[in-house]
């Protein structure tokens, strides 16, 4: 599967991964880094922090490891034509 990240504005991100396509904010929660260039690993729907390799589910959102700092905010992208 080939994961498309696209920044949508300067707060949020959109991660195509297959089928689903998941708005993440754009920056870490722990320092700000920038997830457009995080690791996504599709099949455990999660993403790693380029700075600080704190991971969170693409699904809740919450961190899963790395430094404490929080979940990150994460929605379905209900019709992408609609935002374009």
């Amino acid at each position: 599967m080939t994961v498309v990240i696209r920044q949508v504005s300067e707060d949020d991100i959109l991660l195509e991964l297959g089928d689903t396509s998941v708005i993440v904010q754009s920056r870490c929660p722990h320092r700000g880094g920038r997830l457009r260039f995080g690791v996504v690993n599709e099949r455990r729907m999660t993403i790693t922090c380029p700075l600080h390799h704190s991971t969170f589910d693409l699904r809740s959102g919450n961190q899963l490891s790395g430094p404490p700092c929080g979940s990150l905010r994460v929605r379905v992208a209900e019709d992408l034509t609609q935002q374009e």
